[in-house]
């Protein structure tokens, strides 16, 4: 397959630590490193992209101020901005907004955010592509609120045209001194505060800090899988934790399942809710806190099966416990990083074993992947 990078060539940009591999090669690594971490485990081919150019829908982007207008690009491990505003792993629609975001920015008279003196305000665009509606959403992520009016009414001036494409539009407050772009606080800047993504039979809604699985088609692969190994397990209700915008617990409902979705955000438990009614799916989802609401976990009982798709360091103690207590004939675990995964199934390991497996290249020509695990009871309930 085909794929080539000038930024990398040039040497501006080396994240696709992968590339002097190429893709098949690539690809194997990976498959290569599951059969080392997992032995004995049945490991399905891991799934890749047709063809990786344009294949990521979601970008942060880092703004360089010291060139003579202001450029976007990435930070490198030394914390300074790379120059790479047409990344050919980008979607199109991502790279065609640079010029709206440096106009805008300048509209709004951001400042840049400088950690050492923690002065300055925007840290971080990121931007989220529809390939379907061929629609884009911005998050712009502030140190504070300071510059929040300002956006606001540069975005009220401009006309339907001047927006372009971008459909929606909101703010982050990071006030921490950290290139973590999770907010502490959302705000609303545009009239629709969500942006619809189909994957595959999937109708999924997602705020400007909504978590989302970065590779589309492999994003609908992900879900089908899921959905297969549901259909194809037991019977039962499905408890999905870490639900986000309701992805793997409404392609459980799509195969007539019952399901409950938990989640601590309450963006993410409306948008799952407004996804599971357009489709026409039953499905309940909560805003709780596995850690401080046990009143409402310990009333949680009778799941066949539970679905999990944790942030990279995993289950946490709580998930973990609920987990073991529930004591499900089925665990569905979705993982964005293989070692992470291994500890937990160890953990678990006492009453739970993995019976499938397969990897999903949502990440092409870096050393990271997304990991489907099915995991079967071992013991009676506890």
């Amino acid at each position: 397959m085909d794929f080539h990078c000038q930024h990398f060539s040039a040497r501006r940009c080396q994240s696709c630590d992968h590339l002097p591999l190429t893709f098949a090669g690539s690809v194997s690594q990976k498959q290569n490193l599951l059969a080392q971490l997992f032995p004995g485990v049945s490991l399905q081919p891991l799934q890749h992209c047709s063809d990786p150019n344009g294949s990521r829908i979601r970008a942060r982007m880092a703004v360089d101020w010291k060139q003579s207008s202001p450029t976007f690009g990435f930070f490198d491990q030394q914390q300074r901005v790379v120059p790479v505003e047409d990344c050919p792993l980008h979607h199109p629609l991502i790279s065609q907004a640079v010029p709206f975001l440096r106009e805008f920015l300048l509209r709004a008279r951001l400042t840049p955010f400088d950690p050492d003196h923690n002065t300055g305000e925007l840290k971080f665009a990121v931007l989220t592509a529809a390939p379907d509606s061929e629609s884009l959403m911005i998050q712009w992520v502030l140190r504070s609120q300071e510059a929040v009016s300002r956006i606001r009414s540069a975005w009220r001036r401009l006309s339907l045209a001047d927006r372009g494409c971008v459909r929606v539009m909101g703010i982050g407050i990071q006030p921490l001194r950290t290139s973590q772009i999770a907010a502490e606080l959302e705000l609303n800047v545009s009239e629709e505060s969500s942006l619809r993504i189909r994957f595959g039979q999937l109708s999924l809604f997602f705020g400007p800090g909504s978590f989302i699985q970065t590779n589309h088609e492999m994003a609908a692969r992900l879900y089908q899988a899921a959905g297969q190994r549901i259909a194809a397990g037991v019977p039962g209700p499905v408890l999905d934790l870490y639900c986000g915008a309701g992805g793997f617990g409404l392609m459980a409902a799509s195969h007539g399942r019952a399901v409950r979705g938990l989640e601590k955000s309450a963006a993410a438990v409306e948008n799952a809710r407004r996804a599971a009614v357009e489709m026409g799916f039953t499905a309940e989802f909560r805003q709780c806190s596995l850690a401080s609401e046990q009143d409402l976990l310990n009333q949680s009982s009778g799941f066949s099966t539970v679905i999990c798709n944790p942030p990279r360091r995993g289950l946490d103690a709580a998930s973990l416990e609920l987990i073991q207590r529930l004591a499900p004939q089925r665990l569905l675990y979705s993982s964005c990083s293989p070692q992470t995964l291994a500890r937990d199934l160890r953990l678990l390991a006492g009453n739970f074993r993995p019976v499938w497996m397969q990897g999903f290249d949502m990440f092409p020509l870096t050393e990271h992947f997304e990991v489907l695990c099915e995991l079967e009871r071992t013991g009676g309930k506890n």
